[in-house]
C-alpha cells in the first residue's frame, strides 16, 4: 500500500507541476500574442502615416542630361566652354598634372509640380552659373510652386593623372577612385512631412593611353562598334530617389523605415 501510495502521490506531483509549466507556457504564449498584435498594430499604423505623409509629399521632378562629349577643357577664368583641339596629347610625366586638366560634368533641373513651396539643398560638387561666368556652390534655395530651378552643375575638374588612374583602376577591375558626387536634398515647411533626397555620382575614364605611343594619353576617340567616348563615363540619368517620413522634423524623429527595407 505504501508503495502504491507514494506512486499515486508522485503522479499527482509531477500532474501539478506539469499543468503549471503549462498555465506559465500559456502565460508567456498570450504575451508573445499580445506584444505580436501590438507589433502589427504599430506597422499597420506606421504604414497609414507613411501612406498618408506619401499623399501629402511636394511633387518635385530632378533631371539629368547626358554629359557632354568630349569633355571640357578646365580653365581658372570661368565655366568651362572649349574642348581640347582634336588629336591633343598629353605626355607622361610632364604634362599630366597642373594644368592639364579635363573637367566631367552633367546638368540637372529641379521643378516644383505641387501647390507648396519647397527648399532645396545642394551638397558636393554642385554648381550653379554666377553672374560673372563663375562656377558658384549651388547652395540653398527655394522653388516658388511651378518654379523651375536655376540650372545646376554636378561637375568637378581632374588632372590627366587622375583620369589615367581612373582608366587603370578600370582595367584592373578596381572601383575608379577620382568620383563627381553631390547630393540634392529637397523638403517643404511642415513639421511632420518628409524630405527627398538624390545622390549623384558622375565618374569614367575619359583619356587613353595612345597605342604604340608610350607616355603619351589621349581623349577616348569615337569607337566602330561603340560609338563616342561617352561610353566611358559612368553615370545615371535616373537616380533613385530616397525619402524620409518625419514624425517631427524639428525634434529629428523620424518614422521607422518599412519592414524589410
Amino acid at each position: 500500500m505504501s508503495e502504491t501510495f507514494w506512486t499515486s502521490e508522485t503522479f499527482w506531483t509531477a500532474v501539478g507541476a506539469i499543468g503549471g509549466t503549462l498555465a506559465f507556457g500559456g502565460v508567456v504564449w498570450q504575451a508573445y500574442l499580445t506584444r505580436a498584435s501590438l507589433r502589427v498594430s504599430q506597422l499597420m499604423t506606421a504604414d497609414a502615416i507613411r501612406s498618408r505623409l506619401d499623399t501629402q509629399a511636394p511633387a518635385v521632378t530632378l533631371k539629368l542630361s547626358d554629359p557632354p562629349w568630349e569633355p571640357r577643357a578646365w580653365n581658372n577664368t570661368g565655366m568651362p566652354c572649349n574642348t581640347w583641339p582634336p588629336g591633343h596629347t598629353w605626355h607622361f610625366p610632364a604634362q599630366q598634372d597642373g594644368s592639364n586638366r579635363l573637367v566631367l560634368q552633367q546638368l540637372l533641373v529641379l521643378e516644383n509640380l505641387s501647390d507648396r513651396r519647397v527648399q532645396v539643398r545642394c551638397d558636393g560638387n554642385l554648381v550653379i552659373v554666377s553672374e560673372e561666368n563663375r562656377p558658384t556652390a549651388a547652395g540653398v534655395f527655394l522653388l516658388e510652386p511651378g518654379e523651375t530651378s536655376p540650372e545646376v552643375y554636378l561637375q568637378r575638374d581632374f588632372t590627366i593623372k587622375q583620369l589615367a588612374e581612373n582608366f587603370t583602376a578600370k582595367q584592373a577591375g578596381h572601383d575608379l577612385p577620382h568620383q563627381v558626387r553631390g547630393s540634392v536634398t529637397v523638403e517643404d515647411d511642415r513639421d511632420n512631412g518628409s524630405t527627398d533626397r538624390w545622390d549623384l555620382v558622375l565618374t569614367g575614364c575619359p583619356v587613353e593611353p595612345v597605342p604604340d605611343r608610350e607616355g603619351l594619353w589621349r581623349v577616348a576617340p569615337w569607337h566602330l562598334t561603340e560609338g563616342s567616348g561617352l561610353r566611358t563615363l559612368d553615370y545615371s540619368l535616373l537616380p533613385p530617389r530616397q525619402r524620409i517620413h518625419w514624425v517631427s522634423r524639428a525634434r529629428g524623429v523620424q518614422l521607422p523605415a518599412p519592414a524589410g527595407s
